[in-house]
């Protein structure tokens, strides 16, 4: 197979004469090239079935591909086009097809393509009447984004798949027939024809040449609005569409032709010819080639407005090139071509101008007005998009900003809205290749002379692509959704070699003028004019009727001195819109009769009933969460009650009876490997049991919300959990409150989290009625700690108590020359604890005693200080502080973390405490404030540097924070886990670890150390710590014969040498096992290579292959992929050809990436599939628990 998708033409074929029988496929006829660009259906196409042929048995089902799959035996091709994760293009073999495979049947059998059974002398004529463009859309819904149809005789296909799409895109020339109108344009032509003006329009359409525009775009932005309120005043109702159309004209004729105001009437004689060229040349494109060439009246006077417009270019471009012009037409006229040096002659500057008129006005104008009404659809994204306004061009509420070319492009929400609104509505609804003979891809598809028809509007709505795909989402383009699209899945300007290069100039003059709309008027739909859909849904036959409301201030107002900034963030839990000129909050948003009755339900619970917190948490995150979100809700005088998410099922599910109430809920959920935390494993098995059971009403009792917490460095596992709860309850009649609020712990989650919240309580205080009169200020400031402490006097030593687990051994593995450190610590089982091999040990450790020395310093107390905890509300006294006497050395080493970077709430705590003159208080809010500057200020200055609470209260000498502030605050000591590096099979009373400690310097100079690692290899014999074994999915083959691929680097070849281990007694058992290769990685074989003595005699005694990479040993960085690379064959054979298992541990920010990668590249070589396809077959690799990943952040 060819490694790159080039064209071979005649010859390829004559060469395969002889094993190749012939069919038509993904045949496009030029007939199609006579039928105009119009829109689709707004309706998605649902997937269509999976026809069975019927000599195929019951197992086997074809679904029909019209590109042949050439092969030395006869295969069938198979496509999916609408299961995400199944492989593109499989092959089933003949054999395997009894009815078709035997000696009568050709050597080539491939199944015909779906669509509609041909009628009689007429093909598939009724099929498409009355109208092409509905006919297209209905067919394309019930066949699939593939359809073969027959017209006149002639097969056309209909294609809207973005894997087909991506290899058509990439021919540069369209192969259409020729034009009437701008013929040699940029848009339709082929070869040198427009290679050659491509490179001078390049020239011309840069970013710097379209900033040269902008202040020309301010002031034709200004007479759209006085359009806009011209029309508005006269019929109450803006037609948005027609009105942007005669706008963008208007501009395009002064930015493409510098007809400025001083040329009336040739601007007038150029706008009226070109409409109606535009229009008729519509028309034509409806009607058979023949009738167009008859002698009738529209005909001839078609002609003559061809002859009529040439001649008013020709006058258009008599005007001198004075150097003041730097109008488009100027910039073509004096442009040359960069490799050749010639310049464009008279006639392609025409078709040139011609062709950006018609792409340039329609595009923008589109644009535009689809852009204001999805944006007036929706709240949410209105508010973001006027905060982003504000933000960006700072608006003070009194003069009109004019946006300049940079801050149009830190516009960053409203390039997402673009987008979103290109997407939902492509302006060029279509894209036409053409092949002049018979062609052959890769030596595999096989393609007729045709025209292949690929509709863009279908392609941008297809499901298999675009999750729920009519509903309009500016966030489907943040860069981590981008990074999972597929390449051809999105294109609104084309695509590859024929993209196009006005697209920047489009989305520059609509931001201009959004930026000035938006600070004077507000846009409405008109309750009284509705849009009604009608066949062509890009031009709907009512327009788009709009309001436009102006504002009485412009957009922002001036601040009050000493007034904050207003938050900047997403609002995930309710679409609400703030009035800018109040104090209160309130929202606008239309609701339908069910909402309302919920709502009202909602609120009448509420004022009786409680707010239900639930968390599911295997760290304690989640419940930190959890409880902070109870503490606001006491200071609010919502009812509430926290508990997890099994004890929610004990409480109200368990007994099977329905639950008469209606409960409003918040979950805050993690997931470990894909499975549900510990205490959320009953919830999850009740949803999974009323799935089965069909209960669709048993969760009926739920308005919830689901907050996920997780870690994007699992990425194949990231928030399943959380996912799961969010798709499932609403299928057993659940009513979401909100979309899934994803939380990662790799970026901010707490800033994630605190944004629900404040919407949250905006939610219950004015939503739900529940708190009228507060104001926003209190409504989002953090909540305070609900603990008192009191000093006591208390003469009782504290007893130092230990866990089960005793440490028999602790040595450490790296050379004494290494600057590193990793422990190996040995501990007693205690009785009754089981273990496998590759479990994970989960320790409670301590903060170290010097740390724990400094920050009672800091607050000003005697670490041998006694304590009582009271609760100041309804929220008991957390168990880590127990109603007794308890020293605040206790309290600081063992319960509440100090060693991490210190978190915004905390810091918004240490600022309440402080007077309003106190000198640190300006500095504190510069870090905890909600605003964008505060958030940026805290990820430079705290996050960077790494400054923990100790280190910000040693920074601030004069200030004393009261226990009572603080305490309450901080985030409780999470438990870390380990990868044991022992079997229980070797010596079931005894378990090991294999710690690498952490030691840096921060970029502040404090020396860090991380808690759990160091508080280890702190240990003596004799020592006791707390922990408990985790199961981990990491697990030996159950068949000893099961040949086994281990990838780590550094500690991640803990859960290997368990492996080892067990190996050793298994072939104790049987006498020999399977092939073992171990890919590790470490520094230098002189400092780090730990257990080398261990390895060594393992592969002398044949119970491993070593394949070690030392990453400084030599000039050149050798990595665990590097080495994967050299023995790629036999990851390959393994894998894919003896069902072995593929293990990963250790770093996932780094090798366990680069090893995935690695692993991916190998499988799509030697399995001859895509790179997409083979991220798939990774994916169901992992399902199959084939390949396991254990690896940590």
């Amino acid at each position: 197979m060819a490694s790159s998708r080039q064209f071979h033409h005649s010859q390829a074929i004559r060469k395969k004469n002889q094993d190749i029988f012939e069919i038509q496929h993904l045949v496009f006829d030029a007939l199609l090239t006579n039928i105009p660009v119009k829109a689709h259906s707004r309706s998605s196409p649902n997937p269509s079935p999976i026809r069975q042929d019927p000599g195929i048995t019951p197992n086997s089902f074809v679904y029909s591909f019209p590109l042949y799959f050439l092969r030395s035996t006869m295969d069938v091709a198979i496509l999916d086009p609408y299961i995400p994760a199944e492989t593109y293009l499989r092959v089933i073999r003949s054999e395997d097809i009894p009815n078709v495979c035997n000696s009568n049947k050709p050597e080539w059998y491939i199944e015909e393509t779906s669509g509609p059974p041909y009628t009689l002398f007429v093909d598939n004529l009724p099929d498409l009447m009355p109208d092409f463009w509905v006919a297209a859309r209905r067919l394309q819904k019930q066949y699939g984004p593939l359809v073969r149809l027959k017209f006149l005789g002639k097969k056309v296909y209909l294609l809207s798949d973005p894997e087909l799409i991506a290899i058509l895109l990439k021919e540069r020339d369209k192969c259409l027939p020729k034009q009437e109108l701008a013929s040699e344009g940029i848009f339709l032509a082929d070869g040198d024809t427009w290679t050659f003006p491509r490179r001078i329009l390049q020239s011309i359409f840069t970013g710097k040449a379209v900033a040269t525009f902008v202040p020309m775009f301010h002031r034709l932005g200004l007479e759209f609005i006085e359009e806009i309120e011209k029309e508005y005043n006269e019929n109450h109702v803006v037609k948005l569409i027609r009105l942007s159309e005669r706008c963008m004209l208007e501009a395009i004729c002064e930015v493409c032709l510098g007809l400025l105001k001083g040329h009336q009437r040739l601007k007038h004689d150029f706008n009226e010819t070109f409409e109606w060229l535009s229009d008729e040349g519509i028309k034509r494109q409806t009607r058979l080639s023949l009738l167009n060439k008859l002698p009738m009246a529209r005909n001839i006077k078609f002609f003559k407005m061809l002859e009529n417009m040439d001649r008013i270019l020709d006058e258009i471009m008599s005007r001198p090139l004075t150097d003041d012009r730097n109008d488009l037409l100027a910039l073509m006229a004096r442009a040359t071509d960069p490799e050749t040096g010639r310049k464009l002659t008279d006639r392609e500057v025409k078709d040139q101008i011609i062709t950006i008129l018609v792409a340039g006005h329609k595009t923008s104008a589109l644009l535009q007005s689809w852009a204001i009404f999805e944006v007036s659809q929706d709240p949410h994204v209105e508010k973001r998009l006027k905060q982003e306004i504000k933000d960006v061009l700072k608006l003070d509420g009194v003069t009109l900003k004019y946006p300049d070319f940079n801050q149009l492009k830190d516009l960053k929400y409203m390039d997402l809205v673009l987008k979103e609104t290109l997407r939902m509505h492509p302006p060029a609804q279509s894209a036409v290749r053409g092949l002049h003979e018979k062609t052959v891809i890769n030596d595999e598809w096989m393609f007729d002379p045709c025209n292949i028809f690929i509709s863009v509007y279908d392609t941008h709505r297809n499901p298999k692509y675009w999750p729920d795909p009519d509903k309009f989402d500016p966030d489907r383009f943040l860069p981590e959704n981008v990074a999972k699209h597929h390449p051809a899945q999105y294109i609104p300007f084309g695509g590859h070699h024929r993209t196009c290069l006005g697209n920047v100039f489009a989305l520059t003059e609509v931001k201009v003028n959004l930026c000035l709309l938006y600070q004077t008027h507000d846009a409405r739909t008109s309750s009284s004019h509705p849009v009604i859909e009608g066949n062509d849904l890009l031009f709907p036959p009512t327009d788009l009727p709009m309001k436009f409301i102006k504002r009485k201030t412009l957009l922002g107002r001036k601040k009050k001195e000493g007034e904050p900034e207003t938050p900047v963030m997403s609002s995930p839990f309710m679409k609400v819109e703030r009035e800018e000129a109040e104090e209160r909050v309130y929202t606008n948003r239309r609701r339908t009769a069910s909402q309302t009755k919920r709502l009202m339900s909602m609120k009448e619970e509420m004022k009786m009933g409680i707010f239900h917190i639930l968390y599911g948490s295997n760290t304690g995150t989640c419940k930190d969460f959890a409880y902070s979100t109870a503490r606001k809700a006491s200071e609010l005088n919502v009812q509430y009650s926290v508990s997890t998410l099994d004890e929610y099922y004990e409480k109200y599910l368990e007994s099977g009876k329905e639950v008469q109430e209606n409960h409003t809920m918040l979950i805050i959920t993690s997931t470990w490997n894909g499975h549900p935390p510990d205490n959320a494993k009953k919830f999850r098995n009740w949803m999974v049991e009323c799935q089965r059971s069909h209960k669709t009403d048993a969760a009926k009792h739920m308005n919830f919300c689901v907050f996920g917490v997780g870690n994007s460095q699992w990425n194949i596992t990231f928030l399943a959990f959380p996912k799961f709860v969010e798709d499932t309850l609403p299928l057993l009649g659940a009513t979401k409150l909100s979309s899934y609020e994803p939380g990662d712990e790799d970026e901010d989650l707490q800033t994630k989290f605190e944004a629900l919240q404040d919407i949250l309580w905006y939610f219950f205080a004015i939503e739900l009625g529940l708190s009228p009169g507060i104001d926003h200020k209190t409504l989002v400031k953090p909540a305070g700690s609900h603990l008192e402490f009191v000093v006591v006097e208390h003469e009782k030593e504290e007893e130092e108590r230990g866990g089960e687990f005793v440490v028999t051994q602790v040595k450490e593995l790296q050379a004494d020359e290494s600057s590193r450190s990793t422990v190996h610590i040995e501990m007693k089982v205690p009785e009754g604890i089981r273990y496998e091999a590759g479990d994970h040990l989960e320790i409670t450790a301590w903060n170290h005693p010097d740390l724990v020395e400094e920050m009672c310093t800091a607050l000003g107390y005697p670490s041998d200080t006694w304590l009582t905890a009271v609760s100041k509300s309804n929220l008991p006294v957390p168990s880590w502080c127990p109603q007794g006497p308890i020293q605040l050395r206790r309290i600081l080493a063992r319960e509440l973390d100090i060693n991490g970077i210190v978190t915004r709430p905390v810091i918004q705590a240490i600022t309440q405490s402080l007077t309003d003159d106190h000198p640190y208080k300006t500095k504190l809010e510069g870090y905890g404030g909600k605003t964008q500057e505060a958030l940026d200020a805290y990820e430079r200055d705290i996050v960077k540097n790494g400054i923990n609470v100790v280190e910000l209260l040693s920074g601030l000498p004069d200030v004393r924070v009261p226990l009572n502030v603080l305490l309450g605050v901080l985030p409780t000591l999470k438990k870390r886990s380990y990868s044991i590096s022992s079997s229980p099979k070797r010596e079931s009373g005894k378990l090991t670890l294999s710690v690498g400690q952490v030691f840096f310097k921060t970029a502040t100079g404090r020396e860090h150390s991380g808690v759990a690692s160091v508080y280890l290899g702190r240990l003596k014999e004799g020592g006791r710590i707390d922990a408990h074994v985790v199961t981990s999915p990491m697990r030996y083959p159950t068949h000893h014969m099961t040949p086994i691929i281990c990838v780590c680097n550094g500690t991640g070849l803990a859960p290997f040498r368990g492996f080892l281990q067990e190996r050793e007694h298994l072939k104790q058992l049987h006498g020999e096992v399977g092939p073992f290769h171990l890919f590790f990685g470490c520094r230098s074989k002189k400092e780090d290579f730990i257990y080398e003595g261990e390895l060594v005699d393992y592969e002398e005694r044949g119970l491993l292959t070593l394949h070690v990479a030392f990453s400084r040993d030599q000039d050149e960085k050798i990595y665990v992929q590097h080495k994967m690379r050299e023995r790629e064959e036999l990851i390959a054979d393994v894998l894919l050809n003896r069902d072995g298992r593929f293990y990963v541990c250790g770093d996932a920010r780094t090798m366990a990436r680069d090893v995935q990668e690695e692993l991916r590249r190998i499988m799509a070589k030697f399995s001859g599939i895509t790179a997409e396809e083979a991220k798939t077959k990774f994916v169901h690799m992992i399902q199959e628990e084939r390949v396991v990943l254990d690896v940590w952040g």
